[in-house]
């Protein structure tokens, strides 16, 4: 599989920064869902300052994890997803296409 990853840049509450990994990955129905993504130690996380950028890693070096959660606003039941890699390799190179349909 070959996915965009995106890096955003967090803080605890305690000051620190760290950066969380996040894609779109495509369902078969053709439906898109937002993941997190998390690399396993021995996989190693792509540099920050890399990101956007395209990885690629086997279905068997990777699985997807779900949590149900309760939104504190609403009280309503979400579901997260979790995409969990332990091997990973750089991708074809990044192209923005986002303003393709703008003149």
């Amino acid at each position: 599989m070959e996915i965009t990853i995106f890096a955003k840049k967090r803080n605890t509450s305690d000051g620190k920064t760290f950066y969380s990994y996040l894609s779109t990955l495509t369902r078969k129905d053709g439906t898109q869902q937002t993941v997190s993504v998390k690399f396993r130690d021995e996989a190693g996380n792509p540099k920050p300052e890399n990101c956007p950028m395209n990885i690629k890693f086997s279905k068997e070096a990777a699985n997807m994890a779900t949590h149900e959660f309760t939104r504190e606003d609403t009280g309503e039941i979400g579901t997260s997803y979790t995409l969990w890699v332990s091997n990973w390799e750089q991708g074809a190179p990044y192209v923005d296409h986002s303003l393709d349909d703008y003149e």
